[in-house]
């Protein structure tokens, strides 16, 4: 009866607690998925220069055979398509659990009596809710500047299984500068859009200061 007497007053604050652990955990799992696509912008810029790299190897050094060449080649962007389709899983992820995220926010938002401190935690909602619809925009815009440069790269691909002689390689010269020019533009949107994922990232998933060392970077 004792025991019963005590857990009674703290009944309601477990069952104010309980929510609040579900939108951290939301918040952690968002944060935790926008890092995953940060991690595969990463890779991705890693495997595009490998592929640019191994297409330039076959353009400019052409060996007496030239099957190795290609195969680096179809290898390297196998790999670059392997990552694009998974970043674009993890960016549909995000959203859909973004928009969870902000829902279970709202619903502790109207479960505060205190004006100040819901003022305070709406401010707080706005700023990072900004800072995601501005990511998903910068996201759909450099992806929509990858997908040319992606297509091209697939079709070099497509007329090498074609055509893989010396006179066949170089009618794909310009396609190459065109390559080169739009590799630059592209890379520089997704070091951009990674970079700012990698921040909210970390925003949404540190539930604790960072650590010295961390710190200093």
């Amino acid at each position: 009866m004792k025991l019963q007497a005590l857990a009674l007053p703290l009944l309601p604050l477990v069952l104010l607690a309980a929510p609040a652990c579900k939108s951290s955990d939301k918040g952690a799992s968002t944060g935790a998925t926008i890092t995953k696509a940060a991690d595969q912008i990463e890779r991705g810029l890693e495997q595009l220069d490998t592929a640019v790299a191994a297409l330039h190897d076959l353009v400019e050094k052409p060996a007496p055979d030239l099957k190795p060449q290609q195969k680096a080649y179809e290898k390297a962007l196998a790999s670059l398509e392997s990552t694009a389709e998974s970043l674009s899983k993890t960016a549909a992820s995000m959203d859909t659990k973004g928009q969870a995220y902000f829902a279970e926010w709202d619903t502790q938002l109207a479960a505060i009596q205190n004006e100040d401190i819901r003022e305070r935690s709406a401010d707080r909602k706005k700023t990072i809710e900004a800072s995601f619809s501005k990511l998903q925009k910068q996201y759909g815009e450099a992806r929509d500047a990858f997908q040319p440069l992606l297509d091209n790269l697939r079709d070099v691909r497509t007329a090498l299984k074609a055509d893989l002689t010396l006179a066949g390689i170089d009618t794909l010269k310009p396609v190459v500068k065109k390559v080169d020019k739009e590799k630059s533009s592209v890379e520089k949107e997704l070091k951009e859009v990674g970079a700012q994922f990698r921040e909210l990232g970390v925003d949404l998933s540190r539930s604790g200061p960072p650590a010295e060392g961390e710190a200093k970077k």
